[in-house]
């Protein structure tokens, strides 16, 4: 049947170079739409590395000097125990499993602090996202180490170590070197300061819609803690992790219980705010260009489905008269189908070819976008076996209607035709 089939192409080769042209052209352009949309899906809903569910984000405020409860002369000392002591309390409300201060460090704020990371002559070659956050932090969004501890990334910076990602990991250190125990500095200079690193977090994602997992987190200590304690106190992030079978009117229910005893000094209660929540806002923009581009990619789609059932369609009502003949000499209706299937797969095939070495020839000459995923073997054989699919699907589909409805030609009138 094949070498049968291979005749007919051969035979009708006048007819074919144009479908094998357009479909040429056609699965180029479907291969790049197709890895346009798996590489971003597949950003999207990679795993981020921690978890925001049932966490809020707070803040104290300070009161104006103009206030009639404004309290003068509070030294910089008494004001960081005001700090520590507004977050024991949040941890000792029983609606609460975890709390911690941080600063630039909370997710999908879009605040952000970044430094470059040195180790002897080696440096990282980007920004470093910078998380200055009490141990805590690490279980209120449930990071994880390499090892998959949350109380691992806890206990070093509670040892005042520094916790590492493992982009920076890769940066600084060969495959076969221990990181833990060694150390880093912030400057090029002989006499900077030396930090030892205390642990190794696994992949922390910035956010669904970016690459950037580079980090470091270091203990917020008092001497930071003064420099934040006076008007910029707001900056500071109460960060909190709610028990789940608490998580109802949170907000209410906390100020309820907590206004007053979080009134200390000049410091009172600001403002709550759910962290799925804010994620939602900070993500609206990506989230709707993720929408729009989904909608012009179905609409490319459905014209590219059109185009190719259409002219398999066409082509096979065109052979109708052939179909009946082959049926009244002898063929059954299931043979005559599979023969046209596996020309018009043949036919595909044949354009598949050529269309993979220009693919192949404009990924090595770098014209993808490789920021969400490099361009893998992995990324470049998923990408055809799903264009293949969706021309295959779109060629059975032309091919089923039309032949299906010229089977059932008398043999008499398709002789006749003939």
């Amino acid at each position: 049947m094949l070498k049968h089939i291979l005749t007919i192409i051969k035979n009708e080769r006048k007819q074919n170079i144009g479908l094998w042209i357009e479909l040429l052209i056609v699965s180029v352009f479907l291969w790049y739409i197709v890895d346009n949309v798996y590489v971003t899906l597949h950003n999207y809903y990679k795993p981020l590395g921690f978890d925001t569910e049932h966490t809020y984000i707070m803040h104290l405020g300070l009161l104006n000097e103009s206030s009639h409860e404004y309290v003068k002369d509070i030294s910089t000392e008494t004001a960081v125990g005001y700090l520590h002591t507004a977050l024991e309390r949040i941890e000792r409300n029983p609606m609460v499993e975890a709390a911690s201060i941080s600063q630039n460090s909370s997710p999908h704020i879009g605040s952000n602090r970044s430094m470059t990371i040195y180790r002897d002559t080696l440096q990282t070659r980007y920004g470093v996202l910078n998380r200055t956050v009490t141990p805590d932090f690490f279980r209120v969004f449930r990071y994880k180490s390499v090892n998959g501890s949350s109380d691992e990334l806890v206990q070093a910076l509670e040892r005042n170590e520094l916790v590492l990602s493992t982009d920076v990991v890769t940066e600084l250190f060969k495959s076969d070197e221990l990181p833990v125990g060694q150390q880093i500095s912030f400057s090029k200079s002989d006499s900077a300061q030396l930090y030892r690193i205390g642990a190794v977090s696994d992949v922390v994602r910035y956010d669904n819609f970016s690459n950037w997992n580079s980090y470091f987190a270091q203990r917020m200590d008092n001497d930071f803690l003064e420099r934040f304690s006076g008007e910029w106190v707001s900056s500071l992030e109460f960060c909190v992790r709610v028990n789940p079978e608490e998580d109802h009117n949170f907000i209410r229910r906390f100020r309820q219980d907590m206004t007053q005893q979080l009134r200390l000094g000049n410091y009172y209660l600001g403002e709550i705010q759910s962290i799925p929540a804010n994620k939602k806002a900070f993500q609206k923009d990506d989230i709707n260009d993720l929408k729009m581009r989904m909608f012009i990619v179905l609409f490319l789609l459905v014209n590219i489905f059109l185009g190719i059932t259409g002219i398999f369609w066409f082509r096979t009502q065109h052979r109708k008269s052939e179909i009946g003949l082959r049926i009244s000499l002898g063929d059954t209706p299931k043979e005559v189908l599979k023969k046209y299937y596996i020309e018009g797969l043949l036919l595909l095939t044949a354009a598949m070819i050529p269309t993979m070495i220009i693919i192949f020839i404009l990924g090595r000459e770098g014209i993808f976008e490789t920021y969400l995923m490099p361009f893998t073997v992995g990324r470049y054989f998923i990408g055809f076996l799903i264009t293949y699919l969706l021309l295959a699907l779109m060629i059975i589909f032309g091919i089923l209607i039309p032949a299906r409805k010229a089977v059932k030609v008398p043999p008499a009138e398709a002789l006749r035709d003939e």
